[in-house]
């Protein structure tokens, strides 16, 4: 018999995202009320500058798509980020205005300050694919390839694909890209472009490129405020949840800042879920967008689970990688961690031998009323103090106060929930779906009316380390391995028994808030006060849109 060997390389391992797969629903809920908006599509002047460029390259006679094109394309893109930067260090003030998430500022942030009045820059030292000094940014077609251009394709703006090339629609590419060149110097953007070189005083003539210069750009600002709130020719019903959500930031946003509170994205998340401001006043929703709200409101509930139980998982793995003791199951791991101070004393302040219910029935002893959701026993206070804790000095008194956290905040969400009301409300996922993600809303309501309900909250919570803890991870680190080819293992089992390779803080999903935020700023939806950020007269006018034709 003959017989071949050969060397079987190892999987990648890499860091991985959603260990437990209780993220996926939140993601798939802010996914679908802010489409057309990513959490890598940050500036709005990105939704006009690319279309813009494809055009002008066009229009200059570089229509081919090769690698002259790219050079070309990257030297741009380059420059349209040094311009930013520059005018960030010129004209003072907040810098977040100019040059905020400018594709290749961690590379160019630095080489724009160090400019000087007279100097020069070369800008193949930086755009080069290879041979650059310092690389700005690695795609071949820059913040396009890598952030941009699945959606300006959504949107129709852009045609094409970083091998076989790109190209502006001429319905609304280039409709946008002639706004844009109304208002910005294209001959001597291409004249630097094509020199590769950019002085000082060159890249201050050009600063009607910065993002803060949108404002000031009329007619593209105008149709880029009817992309984003789905107006006139961008009119979609499938796109109407971004107007509706960019509606309730924008009313949030007054509101805040008339008590003079903060706009944030920790805000946004406890204002929606409680349906309160920050003092416990009543947030009241216009009926146009209590369907919206609704939807947020339950995309925090799900948000208030998921850190639950990265919380519970952080703590475990914490201790039993500081034990330095290896157990060959996930049930052995679970009962030693059961015996540890952090376990016991958190479960001594609840009741050890208390009932999930009669835990969830005591709740009404010690849990503040859902709009008073700034007092620190609140589930958005104790969610919060979880992820605090889990980047904080590794300890056995903050692993008990992490585990005692995570069991309240469970208790708080049963017994604020219906259990006879759908979980999700109208919320439709594909057949299945919940299959592959069983941690969420309805599997939770139905344990804790099922059998959590008369099961000791010392059992609940060695359920939850192995079967939403331990052996759920093992499941989607498995799945991930047969589909992607990669190690995303925190645990794992070994010839001496389960090791951790590392231990994953609980943290929050980015429900692409910010870039909302940042896209109302950009667009002159949202100006500064002296109490905060406010809807401007534009911002205003668009709180007033209907769904209606």
């Amino acid at each position: 018999m003959q017989i071949e060997t050969a060397w079987v390389k190892p999987p990648l391992q890499v860091g991985g995202l959603d260990h437990l797969a209780v993220q996926a629903p939140c993601i798939n809920i802010y996914g679908r009320l802010l489409p057309g908006i990513t959490n890598v599509t940050d500036r709005a002047r990105y939704y006009s500058f690319y279309p813009w460029l494809i055009w002008a390259l066009d229009t200059a006679g570089h229509r081919e798509f090769n690698d002259a094109f790219i050079e070309r394309f990257r030297r741009a893109d380059c420059l349209f980020c040094l311009i930013a930067q520059r005018h960030a260090a010129v004209c003072g003030g907040d810098a977040d205005d100019h040059a905020a998430a400018m594709v290749g500022s961690d590379t160019l942030a630095s080489v724009a300050r160090s400019l000087g009045a007279d100097g020069t820059i070369r800008l193949s030292d930086f755009s080069l694919r290879s041979g650059a000094k310092k690389r700005y940014f690695a795609s071949d077609l820059g913040g396009l390839g890598q952030y941009y251009l699945g959606v300006l394709r959504e949107l129709s703006i852009i045609d094409g694909d970083a091998s076989a090339g790109v190209r502006y629609t001429r319905q609304v590419g280039a409709v946008i890209a002639e706004r844009m060149d109304a208002s910005v110097n294209r001959p001597l953007f291409m004249k630097a472009v094509d020199a590769d070189l950019v002085t000082a005083s060159e890249l201050d003539a050009l600063h009607g490129f910065c993002p803060c210069q949108l404002c000031n750009s009329p007619g593209e600002q105008e149709i880029l405020g009817e992309l984003f709130f789905v107006r006139d020719r961008f009119h979609d019903s499938e796109a109407l949840p971004r107007r509706r959500s960019l509606q309730l930031i924008l009313q949030l946003a007054d509101l805040l800042c008339a008590q003079g509170e903060q706009l944030s994205e920790t805000a946004f998340r406890a204002c929606t879920y409680a349906g309160s401001l920050p003092g416990g006043e009543p947030w009241t929703i216009s009926p146009a967008l209590s369907g919206t709200h609704e939807k947020w409101a339950i995309y925090a509930r799900n948000e208030l689970l998921s850190v639950a139980v990265q919380g519970l998982f952080y703590a475990l793995l914490d201790a039993y990688d500081a034990s330095s003791l290896r157990f060959d199951a996930s049930a052995d791991i679970a009962d030693w961690f059961m015996q540890q101070s952090e376990a016991l004393e958190a479960l001594e302040i609840l009741g050890s031998q208390k009932s999930f219910s009669e835990c969830v029935a005591d709740s009404s002893a010690w849990l503040p009323d859902l709009t008073r959701w700034n007092e620190q026993m609140h589930e958005v206070q104790l969610t919060e103090r979880i992820t605090s804790l889990s980047r904080a000095t590794k300890s056995a008194p903050n692993r008990k106060e992490i585990v005692l956290a995570a069991l309240r905040t469970l208790i708080a969400l049963a017994s604020r929930a219906d259990p006879t009301d759908r979980q999700y409300a109208d919320l439709v996922f594909e057949a299945d779906y919940f299959h592959y993600y069983p941690i969420n809303l309805e599997s939770f309501a139905r344990n804790a009316t099922g059998t959590w309900a008369s099961t000791t909250i010392h059992d609940v919570l060695r359920w939850l380390l192995v079967n939403w803890g331990l052996e759920m991870h093992l499941r989607v680190a498995l799945r991930k391995l047969r589909g992607q080819s990669q190690s995303t293992f925190r645990i794992r089992p070994s010839d001496r028994g389960m090791e951790v390779i590392a231990i994953p803080p609980a943290v929050h999903t980015r429900p692409r808030f910010n870039q909302a935020l940042r896209v109302l700023k950009d667009i002159g939806a949202l100006e500064r006060s002296p109490s905060g950020w406010q809807p401007s007269m534009l911002g205003r006018a668009q709180l007033e849109l209907t769904d209606a034709l």
